[in-house]
């Protein structure tokens, strides 16, 4: 369960933004801190939806469903989209009607907030990058770079506030709105990586191809057994946190039919020694 582990050290760290974004905005006046916080609850809806995605994606192959639940972290990822989408238009909507209220000058100790959020926030998307492409995990993938946006909101959010203050000490009005539009800024920032979720969900569902240097890989685990004497094709199928391989190797003409399947069968054997195997076809080319 690493996947689940990743994403539960994910759970904790927004928490804790949550908390002190939104915390922060009300005590020290900032509306666009607040609208920070609230992208930061969608990086919980995204952990949430990852945790219970990884624990159904891992079950076991049954009658129904004999290649496993793999893609059920697609599905998972394009309701993921959806819901970030959704909580950037309630955002955006809300500051549009609210945009020519009374303002509230934001204190200097929000900036302070502000520096710390970007620090912590992209330590934790790049670990998620990270581990997502370690792990071939769609899912953790998108999560980590919805929360890299949320470095790119928080930045912008210092700005607006910077603009708040500087516009009251100046007394020009034009820069007293910073704050407000830096909170429509944010919302433009969910709305995109929302869209390219769901883009790439869909892409996924679709049938998605594994890297090419994943497949190098076991390219030649494959030649290095014996009787096999090429790889002729290898195509390896994304199902999830899965892969399916269809696999044609090369071996010598004069061997039986048996000796062939024997060999064959050695080839399946290797590749579901990888837990991340759920389904092996091995086609058997003779040598001319």
């Amino acid at each position: 369960m690493q996947l689940a582990r990743i994403m539960k050290k994910s759970f904790i760290v927004n928490i804790f933004l949550v908390v002190l974004k939104i915390i922060s905005g009300m005590i020290f006046n900032s509306y666009a801190l607040i609208a920070d916080g609230i992208h930061s609850i969608s990086d919980l809806m995204s952990d949430v939806f990852v945790i219970l995605g990884i624990r159904h994606s891992l079950k076991p192959a049954d009658d129904e469903h004999p290649f496993g639940h793999g893609k059920f972290e697609y599905v998972l990822s394009f309701i993921l989209g959806l819901s970030i989408v959704l909580i950037a238009y309630n955002l955006g909507k809300s500051v549009i009607v609210g945009f020519n209220d009374i303002i509230k000058v934001p204190s200097i100790i929000t900036l302070v907030v502000v520096i710390a959020v970007v620090i912590i926030k992209l330590y934790l998307a790049k670990y998620l990058i990270r581990k997502g492409k370690e792990t071939d995990s769609q899912i953790i993938s998108a999560s980590g770079k919805e929360s890299l946006t949320d470095v790119f909101s928080s930045i912008v959010v210092f700005f607006g506030i910077i603009s708040v203050i500087i516009g009251e000490r100046l007394e020009i009005d034009w820069l007293l709105k910073g704050d407000k539009v830096a909170s429509i800024v944010i919302a433009i920032f969910i709305v995109r990586i929302g869209l390219i979720i769901i883009y790439d969900a869909v892409k996924s569902m679709q049938g998605k191809s594994v890297s090419k240097d994943i497949c190098l890989e076991y390219k030649n685990k494959i030649k290095e057994i014996n009787g096999v004497i090429d790889v002729d094709h290898i195509d390896m199928i994304a199902y999830g946190p899965y892969y399916q391989a269809l696999v044609d190797i090369r071996v010598d003409g004069n061997k039986t039919v048996t000796q062939g399947h024997n060999i064959a069968e050695e080839v399946t054997k290797e590749l579901y020694c990888n837990e991340k195997i759920c389904h092996v076809v091995v086609h058997v080319n003779p040598e001319e």
